[in-house]
């Protein structure tokens, strides 16, 4: 039977090889030392397909529908992207569905990051708290610099306990969150190769 297999998605926009490189090595590295201690054994799921280059993304779909918890990277590429934003979709549906991020459980299982200008991102994703590291977003940081040395204690204290909080909220697997995801993702595919229309930001198109 079906089952999560990954304790985090990592979403983020996979613009170019360099900010991938900064995801891998400088935040998700990191991100993954500072929870082991706290965690155990871990699971990150990361994928490293160049949006533009994006293949059939049932694989991706797949690996969403069985994290436990998102962590999302958030620019104003972020929202630029159809993939990243149906990434948030489904997993903000998630949310909803299982009275989460509400007024009496106010916690979800999407934990936002910001590395870029949170002004214009959509009205319910600033109602989100997210964690600030705009002055570390740079895709040629070095692994081994001061600043990435900077970054790991501002990661280790407000983002691991949101992230710590968020897996205390994880509802059941729910096999029909693969389903959807399937449907989603080869809708948007298949929208990108026909059309290029983009989806809306945090609304499921039907399909």
């Amino acid at each position: 039977m079906a089952d999560y297999e990954h304790d985090i998605f990592i979403s983020y926009r996979r613009s170019d090889a360099d900010w991938v490189r900064w995801t891998r090595d400088n935040f998700a590295r990191a991100l993954s030392s500072l929870l082991r201690p706290r965690l155990g054994g871990m699971s990150v799921f990361l994928d490293e397909t160049i949006d533009d280059g994006a293949p059939w993304p049932n694989h991706l779909a797949m690996s969403l529908s069985r994290s436990k918890v998102m962590v999302a990277v958030l620019s104003r590429g972020y929202f630029q992207s159809e993939w990243c934003r149906l990434e948030l979709a489904l997993m903000h549906e998630r949310e909803k569905s299982g009275n989460l991020r509400c007024a009496a459980n106010p916690w979800g299982v999407i934990v936002p990051v910001t590395i870029d200008d949170g002004n214009c991102f959509p009205a319910e994703v600033q109602a989100m708290q997210s964690e600030p590291l705009h002055c570390f977003a740079n895709p040629f940081m070095r692994p081994d610099s001061e600043s990435q040395e900077k970054m790991a204690e501002q990661m280790r204290t407000k983002l691991c306990d949101s992230i710590e909080t968020a897996m205390g909220k994880v509802p059941p697997y729910n096999p029909s969150w693969e389903t959807i995801a399937h449907e989603q993702f080869e809708g948007a595919f298949k929208i990108k190769m026909e059309s290029q229309v983009t989806l809306p930001s945090l609304s499921l198109p039907i399909v």
